[in-house]
């Protein structure tokens, strides 16, 4: 199995999700769950994490955890291993609990950490296990909405104030932000994803890749790769021109190659090129996909391109 890529610093925010092996339930009963809350206390007091959302499933949770120092390693490791200590003894069971890794998304707070919240709380939703997210216990919304107060290693207020400095206010805005969004696709989360790792702007994925990643060489992590490969904006213009001669079409191809390869956003494409749409630049860059199936011509004339810009196909 591939190993993923870990990177720690003092402050970083963190999307966690941990399954369990072979999609196995990790929780059967409330004494489970409450031992799984007793230890995030736990590693809330050893390793000064901050706990922002949570949500438990029955086969895997959820956590937006802030690490105060780079120590998220050491702190998930605590919580996984205790945990799964007191799952197989209590169940007379050996063996991993979990599958494989923890998947760790660094998360760039200020812009995406209360949309990642909302995916995470509607997440009981999604698999029809509730009709409304308060509904759903075993999850960190009901303090996100009501006068019930957080446990105190639950940090409500970060994401609540960026809805409005008056916390009732807040927590009334925050409601309608999430229910506003039943039944809708988060499209924010999954088009703001780069290397299946980092959630967030172009240059916050800049910064993560200057200040962690330039000099780093591992071929078992592909995520480090697949960030070093990545042509910029810059290179694949510059590739497009010297190969297509028509203006219309060397946008259409633009788009759709730093769709498919750039660290940019559906709403940063957007925004580069006039009069088209976030929803837009998805649909177009679909429709070239199905056209290089069919159109040989037209595929070898993108591929190219492509290997101009040194990515293999």
């Amino acid at each position: 199995m591939a190993r993923q890529l870990r990177i720690e610093y003092e402050g970083a925010f963190y999307h966690i999700i941990q399954r369990g092996n072979e999609k196995k339930d990790i929780f059967l009963s409330e004494e489970e769950r409450g031992k799984f809350y007793e230890y995030l206390e736990a590693a809330y007091h050893r390793y000064g994490i901050k706990i922002h959302t949570y949500c438990l499933m029955n086969n895997h949770y959820h956590l937006i955890l802030e690490t105060k120092d780079a120590n998220l390693i050491k702190a998930m490791h605590f919580l996984n291993t205790c945990y799964t200590v007191f799952f197989n003894t209590k169940n007379k069971r050996s063996g991993h609990l979990f599958q494989g890794r923890y998947k760790a998304i660094l998360v760039e707070a200020d812009n995406y950490l209360h949309h990642l919240s909302r995916y995470i709380h509607l997440n009981p939703l999604r698999v029809k296990m509730v009709g409304s997210p308060i509904d759903y216990p075993y999850s960190s919304y009901k303090y996100f909405v009501s006068d019930i107060a957080p446990p105190y290693w639950l940090e409500t207020s970060f994401i609540l104030k960026m809805f409005d400095k008056s916390i009732k206010k807040a927590k009334f805005l925050y409601k309608e932000f999430v229910t506003d969004f039943i039944g809708k696709e988060q499209e924010i989360i999954r088009n703001s994803m780069t290397a299946g790792f980092l959630l967030g702007s172009q240059n916050f994925v800049e910064k993560i890749k200057k200040g962690f990643i330039r000099n780093k060489v591992d071929k078992e992590i592909p995520a480090v790769n697949e960030l070093k490969l990545r042509p910029t904006l810059d290179r694949i213009r510059e590739a497009v021109k010297k190969n297509i001669t028509s203006e219309k079409l060397s946008r259409t191809i633009e788009i759709y190659l730093t769709r498919k390869y750039a660290n940019n956003s559906l709403k940063e494409i957007a925004s580069l090129y006039n009069k088209i749409s976030d929803a837009g630049v998805s649909a177009l860059y679909y429709r070239i996909d199905r056209k290089r199936l069919k159109d040989k011509t037209f595929d070898k004339k993108i591929n190219e391109i492509e290997k101009m810009l040194k990515i293999e196909t």
